[in-house]
């Protein structure tokens, strides 16, 4: 059972209240806009949530705002010293949202309204001092009192800029600010009462160049998410509905079609079969030897993992990787069925392969490969997994053309 506790005191305490601003209408929409501007809101807050250290601390997270607290130290000199690194933090904040808002247009592959106005997005932060009485619930701590609604209450202000830190006399005189910093004053009327503010517009001069961005590929970056999770959502389908009817071939149409031969089809679960989703045969370049380590990326329902591991026999041993749970758990089923020993799945993507360095023989792929949004990086990674000679076998869909930029930011057409 939770614990609830309350400060028996009012604490002194610094206020701020750090919102996103310009999803609000993608925020109470439906389908596919609404699950990318939580995705996309999610990663912003959770990376200004990563800069966040005492004596700064998380009161909660909100929608696209997080409202955060410090208690202020009762000693003039204390505080004096907290303020001015609360003051770089504070401002970080600004640079650290603009950093990610690069990076995840630079893997944006979606033209839907969130993913298209990402970079529209600002930040803009609210400080006010004054009191507040703590209640522990939970994870954070939550604040009560007239001033934490008056913080709430200057969200909605008369400042016409939409990116801004906006403080009241109270902040202004406990925070502070750069003495080089050019601030306005202004004034803010609530039922809370009249405040004094100033207003400063910091200046946010951040630039990444395509190669910096991929040098710090993140499996948290939020179009990076997106597309997975699009892509999730689908494979999703084909393992739960494989007869609905989809843009590719699946099941065992699509494994004759490919060139498998039946022998090894009819030793598998019909389960696993009408779920294939395969582009081609990676046993045409040669069939695993016995006793061979080999790592199957985009494993899916298991198949052609179920085909090394009977390749392999006891002694080797075979790991398919996919992130898609609905595969992984028809792959185990299958797995459970032919009590194979020497075969496991593991979920993981292909840019960062729970396998250690140097570990497999063979790295075979089906149909995967193509829905990476950084294919160099799979192939660092499959290089990584392999041991020094070690062979690749890759079928997947290859262009001898360069694909036109409208289809590479094309969501739908990487799903399907």
């Amino acid at each position: 059972m939770t614990q609830t506790t309350v400060e028996s005191t009012a604490q002194p305490v610094l206020l701020m209240l750090v919102d996103i601003s310009g999803y609000t209408k993608f925020m109470v929409s439906h389908g596919k806009e609404l699950r990318h501007s939580q995705l996309i809101i999610g990663a912003l807050l959770e990376s200004l949530m990563d800069q966040v250290d005492v004596p700064l601390r998380v009161s909660y997270v909100e929608g696209d705002a997080l409202l955060l607290y410090a208690i202020r130290s009762g000693d003039a000199d204390v505080w004096r010293r907290r303020s001015q690194n609360l003051v770089v933090r504070l401002l970080s904040l600004f640079e650290v949202f603009r950093e990610r808002l690069l990076e995840i247009g630079a893997y944006s592959v979606c033209k839907c309204g969130a993913c298209a106005e990402v970079g529209d997005l600002k930040l803009k932060i609210i400080a006010h001092s004054g009191e507040a009485l703590l209640t522990h619930v939970g994870e954070f701590p939550t604040l009560s009192g007239i001033d934490v609604i008056t913080v709430h209450r200057l969200a909605k202000n008369s400042v016409q800029e939409d990116e801004y830190v906006l403080l009241t006399e109270a902040a202004y005189r406990d925070l502070g600010l750069p003495r080089e910093a050019e601030v306005r004053e202004g004034s803010e009327e609530y039922d809370t009462g009249t405040f004094k503010t100033y207003i400063y517009l910091p200046e946010v001069n951040v630039t990444l160049d395509e190669e910096e961005i991929r040098a710090r590929f993140s499996d948290q970056n939020a179009a990076v998410k997106i597309l997975r999770d699009e892509v999730s959502r689908e494979y999703t389908d084909v393992a739960s509905e494989p007869d609905r009817g989809y843009h590719f071939n699946i099941g065992r149409a699509a494994l004759a079609m490919n060139g498998y031969e039946e022998e090894w089809v009819d030793r598998i679960p019909v389960s696993s079969v009408a779920s294939f989703s395969g582009m081609g045969n990676p046993f045409q370049m040669g069939m695993p030897v016995e006793g061979e380590y080999v790592v199957d990326i985009g494993s899916g329902a298991g198949v052609d993992s179920i085909i090394a591991a009977r390749a392999v026999g006891p002694a080797g041993h075979v790991i398919g990787v996919d992130m898609t749970q609905a595969m992984l758990d028809k792959a185990n089923a299958a797995k459970a069925e032919l009590l194979l020993d020497q075969l496991e799945f593991r979920s993981g993507y292909s840019e960062s392969i729970p396998i250690s360095d140097g570990w497999a023989d063979l790295v075979i792929s089906n149909g995967v490969v193509n829905l990476s949004p950084d294919k160099d990086r799979v192939f660092r990674e499959i290089f990584r997994v392999l041991r020094p000679g070690g062979r690749i076998q890759i079928a997947d869909i290859t262009v001898d053309k360069e694909i036109p930029e409208g289809a590479k930011h094309d969501i739908d057409l990487w799903t399907s």
